[in-house]
């Protein structure tokens, strides 16, 4: 189930990979200006949200309640590098999580899928546990990758798509 998100999921990854080969560790709190979200947040964000598509899909959580107190949608975020873990393994969590929702959605059953989302703010939008777990897979990630390019550009390294 869920077949083309796993595709566009897949290239995201990808896109994902390219944007990161480049920025240092010690580069990953800069705030190019205020209020923009550095690669440590959004790397941070991607995982603990595809988490959320693992738990969804019926799957144990790989994130800890600190991750949500640090990635989670009211998450506050700094320009301290100390505040947020290592690139490693940031890196390693993104991709684990990430993996563990590509999994979980091709084996997903569509009755499962088709349950009401019990994430009511954006249940209006995305009713259901599939529609959320899409969602999850594919547009949010492409929202903050997106972001990540943009920290990019604003730090004068190169486009990369």
């Amino acid at each position: 189930m869920l077949e083309t998100q796993l595709v566009s999921n897949a290239m995201l990854m990808g896109y994902a990979e390219m944007l990161l080969q480049d920025i240092e560790d010690a580069d990953f709190a800069v705030q190019p200006a205020p209020g923009i979200n550095h690669p440590a947040w959004i790397l941070g964000h991607l995982a603990y949200a595809a988490d959320g598509a693992v738990g969804l899909l019926g799957g144990e959580k790989l994130t800890d309640r600190d991750w949500s107190v640090k990635f989670g949608r009211d998450s506050k975020i700094t320009g301290e590098r100390s505040d947020y873990p290592s690139r490693d393994e940031m890196l390693k969590m993104f991709r684990e999580t990430h993996a563990r929702a590509r999994e979980l959605a091709a084996k997903a059953d569509p009755e499962h899928l088709a349950k009401t989302n019990p994430n009511e703010r954006l249940r209006e939008n995305l009713p259901t546990i599939g529609d959320m777990c899409s969602f999850l897979l594919t547009g949010h990630l492409g929202v903050h990758l997106g972001q990540l390019s943009a920290w990019r550009r604003m730090r004068g390294q190169p486009a990369m798509f």
